[in-house]
């Protein structure tokens, strides 16, 4: 079955993702720089063929490591710096249709084939795609990345880009100043890529930013790409999920203002006979408000400030204090001690009002104190 969808190859449930590369072996630009950031030892794998000559117009050929997903390098122009030929793709096309079997490729995701740095007019190619692969016995998806702001990872980098002022990443990756401050100046960023549109952010400030925010994107996702189990490279085919219909996360929607209290409690104050009453359903609307944030969500992006969190926490701080440092809601704040807590990364001081610290800066006694 084909299917049309507005995100990007790397936000598709297929166990094949297509990358777009020329025959010289040079990923610097657009779909092929990002399969290269995303995964550099395929990168050095494609190098090394086209020393030796073997990536071939018309020849798609297979990368796999194990898990998913694996990687079709699809040549679509013999040189990066000419355009592509729709014979180009069509030849490809044929090759995949014929050989995805023999390669065990159960499902795939295809770019819009020559259309972006090949030049060509997509009215012609998308006709061309569906008439090789609508009729292939697995799923076929054509992403046209389309979506204005990103999705997926790529949401979670993007994150991470826009609060450049409030995180710490910038300080770890040793950022220059004037290029944070261009970075802040153009928030808010929509999709990654924009960063490379900005006056004064050079193609390595670029890649090393991507690098770095991918990584960090990726520590709680993605354990088993991050460990770089053995690879399994395979030459040609003859060496050698079904889609999730709906849209993907808005990792963004956790900074979304949440409601407060008294709107959560819309109870009549006649209803209300005590203090004591007034408590447990406050209670109560905060434990319904905790099971209701979207979990993934939550968990990745706490695990993104966790380290600028233990850093704001080497002084006593309070709970509204760590929220108007981090400029976050309090609840969605709340969550994050009391995970950072559970890690053993920080710890209450016996205080009104409660105040954290992080362990590193509680000196040994004091840390006695907490033993259980």
């Amino acid at each position: 079955m084909l299917r049309y969808t507005d995100t990007t190859v790397f936000n598709v449930d297929a166990q094949t993702i297509v990358n777009t590369v020329n025959c010289v072996g040079v990923m610097g630009a657009g779909l092929a720089l990002e399969f290269q950031l995303r995964f550099p030892e395929m990168e050095k794998d494609y190098v090394d063929r086209c020393k030796d000559q073997k990536v071939e117009i018309g020849r798609p050929y297979l990368y796999k490591q194990y898990g998913n997903p694996w990687i079709l390098n699809f040549p679509t122009k013999n040189h990066w710096k000419y355009p592509s030929k729709i014979e180009w793709i069509e030849q490809g096309l044929k090759y995949f249709a014929a050989n995805y079997q023999k390669g065990g490729i159960t499902s795939a995701a295809f770019p819009k084939l020559g259309c972006s740095r090949g030049g060509l007019e997509w009215d012609e190619v998308s006709p061309l795609m569906e008439k090789y692969l609508q009729e292939l016995d697995i799923d076929i998806f054509i992403c046209e990345d389309t979506e204005r702001e990103a999705s997926g990872t790529e949401a979670i980098m993007v994150q991470m880009l826009n609060n450049i002022e409030s995180l710490s990443w910038s300080g770890e990756l040793g950022i220059r100043s004037d290029i944070k401050r261009k970075i802040a100046s153009a928030t808010p960023i929509y999709r990654f890529r924009d960063l490379s549109k900005l006056e004064g952010i050079g193609k390595q400030t670029y890649n090393d930013v991507f690098r770095f925010l991918y990584s960090l994107a990726n520590q709680t996702d993605n354990q088993d790409f991050l460990q770089k189990p053995e690879l399994v490279n395979l030459d040609l085919f003859t060496q050698t999920n079904e889609y999730l219909n709906q849209p993907p996360e808005n990792i963004l929607q956790v900074n979304q203002p949440v409601e407060s209290e008294e709107e959560k409690l819309d109870i009549s104050s006649e209803i209300i006979d005590s203090a004591t009453d007034q408590i447990s359903i406050a209670t109560k609307s905060l434990e319904t408000l905790e099971t209701n944030l979207p979990q993934p969500q939550y968990d990745n992006l706490f695990y993104v400030v966790l380290p600028s969190l233990e850093k704001a926490l080497t002084v006593p701080q309070t709970t509204d204090e760590i929220a108007e440092g981090f400029n976050h809601p309090k609840k969605i704040v709340s969550n994050w001690l009391k995970e950072a807590e559970k890690l053993g990364k920080i710890k209450k001081i016996k205080s009104r009002p409660t105040k954290y610290i992080a362990t590193s800066s509680v000196p040994v006694k004091q840390l006695e104190c907490f033993a259980v």
